[in-house]
C-alpha cells in the first residue's frame, strides 16, 4: 500500500501529535476531523522522560511551548500511602542509577538496611541511596547548574512535564499542523463506509465524502473505526485493573511556592488512588477508583474530605466535580487492513504511571517511522511489526501497574486485600528478584518502595565481613547531610521556572 493520503478522525492531543508528526516529515495530504460535541478526556496532563522524544522530533523549545501550554517539570512520581497507608511516602526518580563500584549498587542498600535497622535505612531511603536526583524531587528543588554530588542527573533526559493537554493539541495545530498544511475539518463522521474487502472505502462528514489511503483513529474510548466499524475485539483488563471510574476536578493554588512540587503525587485511597499534577495555573486532581469496592456517592465524599484537608469546606463544596469512565485494556489489534488506531482507541491504562500520553506520543511516533521507512510504501510485515510494538508496549505498561498494587503490604480494605492477591507476570516477577537496574529500573524503585527486601538477617550471615557495609554505611550518612545542605542554595521549582520560562 502506497499512503499519498491519510485522514485522521478525532483531535485532542492523540489527533494532533500524530498529525503534528507527519505533516513535519512528510508529504502525505492529511486530514483532520474534529467534533464540537465530543469532550477530551482532560485528565492526560502528565509525561515521563519518553515525552522528549517528541519534543525534540518536533523541535520544540521549553521557552517557546511550555508558557503556551501551562507546563511545568517533572522529575519523580511519588507514592503515598500505597505501602501500609500510614502516611509514608517514597519516589520513583527519573534517570540513571548513580553508580560509584559497588557503592550504590541496589542490593547494597538492602544489605544496610538488613544490618542496621529500617529505622536508618527505611524504603524510602531506596531510591535516596540508588538515585541523588530523589533529593531534588524531595525538595522540589531544579537547576541545570549541578556539580557532582548530584552524579549522573542530567536536565534533559532526566526531567519530564506536567502539561494542560488540551492546551498541548491546541499549540500543535496552530503552530505546527495547519502550518504544515493540515486540512482542519470541524464536523461529525456521519457514516463509515467499509468496502467488499474489509478495508474503510471513504467516510462521510458535513454532507461530503472524504477518501484517504490510510484512517487514523484517534477517537478515544469510541474507538469509532477501529471497533465499531471494523470490529476488532476489545480486551479488558479488568481482572488484574480493577479501577473503572475517576472524578476529576481543577483546583486553584494557594501558595505556588509549596504546592508546584517538580512531582506528581499519588495517593493511596480506600478503594483507589489520588492523583495530584501541578500545572503553572492550577492543579489537576482526581481520584481514580473501582465501583466494584466504593459507589459514585462514596467516591466523592472520600474525595471531598481529602481535599478538605488542603482548602477551605466551602470552597470544596463548590469545586465542579467530573466523573469519567475508564476502559482499561486494549483491542486485539492497533492497525487492520487500512486503520490504525492510536491513543484511547487502541488501549488504555489507569493514569498512574503517566501511560495515557505515552503510549499515544509512542505510537504515532512508531507510525511515523514505518511511514518514512521506505517512502510512504507499507507493507504486511510493516502492519504487524507496528501491532507487535503496540501490543507489546500496552502489555509491558499494564504488567508494571499492576506491580503496584500486588507489591503493596495494605489489607485494610476489601480492595487492597484483591489488588494483592492480584497474580503478578513471569517477567516482573524475575525482575524484582533479580534486581537488575540494567532492564528493570522502575520496577526496582516500585519494591523497594512497597518494602520488598531481595536479601535478610540470615542472608547476611553468609557474608565472612561487614567491614565494606560499616565503611558504606558512614560514608552515605556523611553524604545524605551533605546533599541536603547543597540543596539549601538551588532555585525552588516555582522559582526556577519563573527565572527561566515564565518571564
Amino acid at each position: 500500500m502506497k499512503i499519498n493520503s491519510l485522514t485522521i478522525v478525532g483531535g485532542g492531543s492523540a489527533g494532533w501529535m500524530t498529525a503534528a508528526l507527519l505533516s513535519k516529515y512528510s508529504d502525505i495530504k492529511i486530514t483532520l476531523i474534529e467534533s464540537e460535541n465530543i469532550k477530551t478526556i482532560g485528565v492526560g496532563e502528565s509525561t515521563l522522560q519518553h515525552f522528549n522524544r517528541l519534543v525534540r522530533r518536533l523541535d520544540l523549545t521549553d521557552r517557546e511551548w511550555m508558557p503556551k501550554c501551562k507546563a511545568t517539570y517533572k522529575t519523580s512520581i511519588a507514592f503515598k500511602n500505597w505501602r501500609d497507608g500510614k502516611g509514608e511516602r517514597f519516589q520513583y526518580p527519573f534517570g540513571i542509577f548513580d553508580f560509584d563500584g559497588l557503592k550504590n549498587d541496589p542490593i547494597q542498600f538492602f544489605k544496610l538496611q538488613s544490618m542496621y535497622g529500617k529505622d536508618l535505612y527505611p524504603a524510602e531511603d531506596f531510591a535516596r541511596f540508588c538515585n541523588h536526583n530523589t533529593f531534588l524531587a524531595e525538595e522540589s528543588k531544579l537547576s541545570r547548574q549541578m556539580d557532582k554530588t548530584f552524579g549522573n542527573f542530567n536536565f534533559d533526559n532526566d526531567t519530564a512535564y506536567h502539561i494542560d493537554a488540551d492546551l498541548f493539541g491546541e499549540y500543535l495545530r496552530d503552530n505546527i499542523c495547519i502550518p504544515n498544511g493540515v486540512n482542519h475539518i470541524i464536523g461529525d463522521v456521519n457514516d463509515v463506509v467499509i468496502d467488499a474487502e474489509g478495508n474503510i472505502s471513504h467516510l462521510i462528514c458535513n454532507n461530503k465524502i472524504i477518501k484517504s489511503d490510510l484512517y487514523i483513529d484517534c477517537t478515544g474510548f469510541k474507538s469509532l473505526l477501529l471497533e465499531k466499524n471494523l470490529n476488532v475485539p476489545f480486551i479488558s483488563f479488568k481482572d488484574e485493573l480493577f479501577n473503572d471510574k475517576a472524578i476529576s476536578v481543577r483546583t486553584p493554588y494557594i501558595n505556588k511556592e509549596s504546592q508546584m512540587h517538580s512531582y506528581t503525587d499519588c495517593v493511596a485511597m480506600s478503594a483507589g488512588w489520588i492523583w495530584n499534577i501541578p500545572l503553572w495555573h492550577r492543579l489537576g486532581r482526581g481520584y481514580c477508583y473501582s465501583s466494584k469496592y466504593i459507589d459514585k456517592i462514596e467516591a466523592e465524599i472520600e474525595f471531598k474530605k481529602y481535599l478538605k484537608e488542603i482548602y477551605p469546606s466551602e470552597m470544596v463544596e463548590n469545586f465542579k466535580f467530573n466523573h469519567i469512565n475508564i476502559k482499561q485494556g486494549k483491542h486485539q489489534v492497533a492497525w487492520k487492513n487500512n486503520c490504525v488506531a492510536i491513543g484511547l482507541s487502541f488501549g488504555f491504562l489507569e493514569p498512574l504511571e503517566s501511560t495515557g500520553l505515552l503510549t499515544s506520543h509512542e505510537s504515532a511516533i512508531m507510525l511515523c517511522d514505518v511511514i518514512l521507512r521506505r517512502n510512504n510504501f507499507v507493507s504486511r510485515l510493516d502492519i504487524d511489526s507496528f501491532n507487535y510494538l503496540t501490543d507489546n508496549m500496552i502489555e509491558r505498561f499494564k504488567d508494571f501497574v499492576v506491580s503496584h498494587y500486588t507489591l503493596s503490604q495494605r489489607f485494610d480494605t476489601k480492595y487492597w486485600n484483591d489488588c494483592i492477591n492480584v497474580g503478578m507476570s513471569n517477567r516482573y516477577i524475575k525482575q524484582i528478584l533479580n534486581f537488575n537496574p540494567d532492564n528493570s529500573l522502575g520496577i526496582i524503585y516500585i519494591a523497594a518502595g512497597l518494602g520488598f527486601n531481595p536479601i535478610n538477617k540470615a542472608f547476611l550471615s553468609e557474608i565472612p565481613s561487614h567491614n565494606f557495609l560499616t565503611m558504606l554505611h558512614h560514608e552515605w550518612q556523611t553524604n545524605k547531610k551533605m546533599i541536603i545542605e547543597y540543596l539549601k542554595d538551588l532555585p525552588s521549582h516555582y522559582q526556577y521556572l519563573k527565572d527561566n520560562i515564565y518571564k
